[in-house]
């Protein structure tokens, strides 16, 4: 039987949920709030998005943003909280059972409001959950945001039971609901009274359980807790059997999960934690961040002297090979040479991430870090030596070399890696480092480089000097293959002045003289804009180029403000061109250390996630109108960079044509300033890394094809390239902030997949959660998922690693239109054996890694595919029964527990043995 899942029916699954949430989110919230609850209203957004906003009597309010999208496996929800502008997103999985959603949605309602009320007050979340049947209470007594979700669920369970319009079966089902979520909170002791130390250790933290969450029971719950919380032999006959098989059940799906996935232990540290397994003090971080920059230049150091001493020998190292860091570290291969600049983050001169600590919270589950003992209260942003420690901490966990690297193809067609290591004042140090490459290199370089101002736009957009000579040695081809006359010296030439670094203006130059001019556009129908925008390209370069020669230090790329690679005080007047999060932060940047300068933000509407981080609107008060008065914002489209010479000032300043208004009221303006950055957004290169190896498999005559990559769960986990050289092919991976830029010339404008990346994006972090896919916080869960994917394909897996030509059509939002409902053989609720859809959920699935070390029920679902795993069957005559489908009992803890042995922090001495570089001979 054919079981594949179309996309049509995960769709029609999508609308499905999301048609239940409109209509039962109402009532469900009422259920979980109480007499706090006023009103919920739906609400649609600009861009066509519904929501709802949410009113209590205490005078809070809250915007929720639900939807059904794709989830990791055994995954059934996820709420992103941001506290800073009382935005909530709730995703449902879209491969959750209609008849669960419900109870879902009450846990996530409970679960958010909690932790904005906690936020509110000024107060960390509570790492640890207590309503948990194998949680250590000890003398705790305050409940978790998850706790809170627990409670909701016991409220809406008892809402149901009780509720005299609902048939009985509904009633009976919902009653033996409640009763098997008591055991998973922990409120009855589970072991038999015969057992009496346990028994009686288990009723006493029951007793403690139920009493600390009391108060927050609605009426029906109070009265069905009392009567159901008491050991199974104390219970009704009928309450007694319906508990004992919801146990059974539960207890036969968690032993098939055990057979299948076995056991493993923790023992890699956690980043940013000390030796107990407590996060380090707030106090100690910058001092930390210190001493872990000096214990890994102390372990660069020494593998790099490992390197030396092989390739001494005449021996090429034998590697696994990872190039970039940042957030990507998350998916660290411990066994892998890590190359990395330490760049972003160690060289950014600002207070930290853009994004508060609330916001950013699924970094515990992620990373493994607790973000929020980092700040002094929830909404506060995260700190940079926070972020510098736990990328350092990551790094170090195996070989690193701190520099930048280069693929590059052996004499043999072999795939080796030229290193470049950083010398102390941060400049490459010769000679290189070579590494033979072993197995698929991944490349994590961070985001590409930005567009330089008068970048041809619109449908035939040229978005940089590299772009345009490309198309242009592309026609020269064709015009080669037609017998022109001297196409392939021009293009040989062309190429030739591209790698060797001539200005825009030579290059340009040579263009224009050549007898080829008028055949480049001959011919070409609509292409002819497209070469003609390549020469536009080209002119705006050679006006950046000449500007940053005449005015160097105040002519700058974003990325060398962000990287402290200036000095904010060559200028009085600063203009950001480009009002997304670089311009934003680059000004921040140029404020804070030039007290004296004025900045003038110009560019389009600020994006909508930036009005939801914490950066944006504290910077507006500050430093805008009716705070200093040093920032501006115009909105409007910029044009290339021109310069004039100030007589006054006696040195070249810089005018900036923009065009504000629209239609009728368009209008060109100019603004003169002395100091210039760049912020326009990102190009779409090759990463640096890899542009050396794509020019020599070429000039071998070799291809380079691309594909998205995405786990068995339809998460994006980055895209891979095969470079083809003869009868040799190699494989790179290319992830974290750089995989959400395609390269054009791979993956062809064209095609639309940047888009559909783009689009899929937003829909999985919209912008009212103040982050985007290539965040930091995002952008360790990719990484995570894309260590999880290689390790399951290393194992044998063939379907963890998915090389697809599109974003799946599953991602795309199913159309608004009249409630959908499910009904029996419409094909709309998904089949029990589509990909990756397996058996039991759970709320928050971790890594198996930060997993605790009993197994779960749930984890199953991440990894096997039917019918590998068959599904214990419920008891069709006792409600209940198939409570192992959510995972009973579920024991997940807040944060990934403490390993066995950590290292000392600050960093342990330098005693670490030498790089076991694993050298192949």
């Amino acid at each position: 039987m054919d079981t594949t899942v179309t996309d049509a029916q995960w769709r029609a699954q999508q609308a499905t949920l999301i048609a239940t949430v409109k209509r039962e989110l109402r009532t469900v919230t009422s259920v979980v709030l109480g007499e706090r609850f006023r009103s919920i209203d739906e609400r649609l957004s600009e861009d066509g998005r519904e929501h709802f906003a949410l009113q209590d009597t205490q005078g809070g309010s809250a915007n929720l943003w639900l939807d059904a999208i794709p989830m990791v496996s055994g995954m059934i929800a996820n709420t992103m909280t941001n506290t800073t502008t009382d935005q909530y997103v709730v995703q449902i999985s879209d491969r959750l059972p209609s008849e669960f959603l419900t109870r879902v949605l009450a846990h996530e309602v409970g679960e958010l409001i909690a932790a904005r009320d906690r936020s509110s007050q000024g107060l960390a979340p509570i790492r640890e959950n207590l309503l948990n049947q194998e949680a250590d209470i000890g003398d705790r007594r305050e409940l978790s945001s998850q706790d809170h979700g627990r409670i909701a669920e016991l409220n809406w369970l008892a809402a149901r039971a009780s509720a005299a319009e609902l048939p009985e079966p509904q009633r009976t089902e919902a009653r033996a609901d409640l009763s098997a979520l008591i055991d998973q909170c922990g409120m009855r002791p589970v072991s038999t009274t015969a057992e009496t130390e346990s028994y009686e250790a288990e009723s006493e933290a029951a007793d403690t359980r139920r009493y600390v969450s009391w108060d927050f029971f609605s009426y029906e719950a109070k009265h069905l807790v009392a009567t159901l919380a008491r050991p199974i032999e104390h219970l009704d006959p009928t309450d007694a059997a319906v508990l004992q098989a919801s146990r059974d059940a539960a207890l036969r799906a968690e032993r098939q999960v055990e057979a299948f996935i076995g056991r493993r232990e923790v023992t890699m540290p956690m980043p940013g934690y000390d030796q107990n397994g407590l996060p380090l003090p707030r106090d100690q971080l910058e001092a930390a961040a210190s001493q872990w920059a000096e214990y890994r230049a102390q372990v660069s150091a020494r593998t790099a002297q490992a390197v030396e001493g092989h390739l001494a020998q005449g021996q090429f190292p034998s590697r696994r090979v990872v190039i970039g860091g940042g957030a990507s570290l998350t998916g660290r291969d411990p066994d892998a040479l890590l190359i990395d600049g330490a760049g972003r983050w160690h060289l950014d001169p600002g207070r930290g991430i853009v994004q508060s600590a609330d916001q950013d919270r699924d970094l515990a589950e992620w990373m493994g870090v607790d973000p929020h003992s980092t700040v002094e209260r929830p909404g506060d942003r995260l700190p940079i030596h926070a972020v510098r420690v736990w990328e350092d901490q990551l790094a170090t966990r195996g070989d690193v070399v701190n520099g930048h690297a280069r693929l590059r193809l052996g004499r043999n067609g072999e795939l080796l890696t030229e290193i470049q290591r950083l010398g102390e004042d941060g400049k490459e140090a010769a000679p290189p480092l070579w590494v033979a490459c072993q197995g698929t290199p991944s490349i994590a370089t961070g985001l590409t480089p930005e567009v330089v101002p008068g970048m041809p736009r619109g449908d035939f957009a040229v978005e940089s000097r590299a772009e345009a000579v490309r198309l242009i040695g592309d026609r020269l081809r064709e015009l080669e293959g037609q017998g022109l006359t001297g196409a392939g010296e021009m293009r040989a030439w062309l190429t030739q002045a591209e790698r060797g670094g001539a200005d825009a203006r030579t290059v340009l130059g040579a263009l224009k003289s050549s007898p080829l001019m008028d055949a480049l556009t001959a011919g070409l129908g609509p292409d002819k804009a497209r070469i003609g925008n390549c020469f536009g390209a080209l002119d705006s370069t050679a006006k950046w180029e000449s500007a940053r020669n005449e005015a160097p230090g105040r002519v700058l790329l974003g990325d060398e403000v962000a990287e402290n690679r200036f000095d904010a005080h060559q200028a009085e007047h600063w203009v950001v061109a480009g009002s997304g999060g670089t311009g934003v932060a680059n000004a921040e940047i140029i404020l804070t250390q030039n007290l004296d300068a004025r900045v003038t933000i110009i560019g389009s509407p600020p994006p909508p996630a930036l009005e939801h981080q914490v950066q944006f609107p504290e910077m507006q008060k500050k430093y805008g109108e009716g705070g200093e008065g040093r920032l501006t914002f115009i909105q409007a489209r910029v044009g290339a960079i021109e310069t004039y010479f100030d007589e006054q000032k006696r040195k070249t300043c810089f005018q900036i044509p923009y065009v504000d208004g629209a239609g009728e009221n368009e209008r060109q303006q100019v603004l003169r300033a002395d100091g210039y950055v760049t912020s326009l957004g990102r190009t779409n290169p090759l990463p640096p890394a890899l542009q050396v190896l794509a020019n020599e498999v070429r000039d071998r005559g070799g291809e380079i094809s691309g594909a998205l990559q995405f786990d068995k769960d339809d998460q994006y986990i980055g895209y891979g390239l095969t470079f083809t050289v003869g009868d040799k092919e190699h494989q790179v991976d290319v992830d974290g902030a750089a995989s959400w830029q395609l390269p054009r010339e791979i993956f062809a404008p064209e095609s639309g997949l940047q888009r559909q990346l783009n689009t899929m994006g937003a829909r999985g972090l919209p912008a009212e959660t103040g982050n985007a896919a290539p965040g930091f916080a995002p952008i360790a869960r990719q990484s995570a998922l894309r260590a999880r994917a290689v390790a399951a394909a290393e194992a044998g897996d063939v379907n963890a690693i998915r090389r697809l030509s599109a974003v799946p059509a599953r991602w795309q939002r199913p159309e608004r239109g009249p409630e959908t409902r499910t009904e029996a053989g419409t094909g709309t609720e998904p089949p029990g054996a589509g990909p990756g859809n397996t058996i039991p959920l759970r709320e928050k699935v971790p890594l198996s890694e930060h997993a605790p070390p009993r197994a779960k029920a749930a984890e199953a679902e991440q990894d096997a595919t039917p019918p590998a795993t068959p599904k214990p069957a419920p008891d069709k005559g006792v409600p209940g029964s198939d409570l192992w489908q959510l995972g009973v009992p579920q024991g997940r803890p807040s944060r990934p527990p403490g390993p066995r042995q950590q290292p000392h922090q600050p960093p342990p001495g330098h005693q670490r043995p030498e790089p076991g570089l694993g050298m192949g001979d």
